[in-house]
């Protein structure tokens, strides 16, 4: 699937349909994680995974999902600090023009 932070496709694309927008929140633990759980998942990417997951939401028949703005905050607790990830974009059907 197409992912695209700008509103439009690239040129010799058009789009074919466009669905609702669909969105995902997602907390992201940044802080030390501890040597035994930084070692069993020290090849895992948290900020791929929430991408993945905005994908999943999007309708099985689109192939791309443009417009998409992230926004971040950061907040600390008493377990860690944790980095909150929200993504939306417009799911589409394109093909080539």
């Amino acid at each position: 699937m197409l992912l695209l932070t700008t509103p439009t496709l690239p040129q010799g694309l058009i789009v074919k349909e466009a669905f609702s927008l669909v969105l995902i929140n997602q907390a992201i633990e940044v802080s030390n994680k501890g040597i035994i759980r930084g070692l069993l998942q020290r090849k895992r990417n948290e900020y791929q995974e929430a991408l993945d997951f905005l994908e999943a939401q999007a309708p099985k028949e689109a192939n791309a999902i443009i417009g998409i703005q992230i926004s971040t905050s950061t907040q600390q607790f008493s377990n860690g600090t944790f980095l909150y990830l929200t993504a939306v974009g417009t799911p589409v059907i394109y093909s080539e023009a």
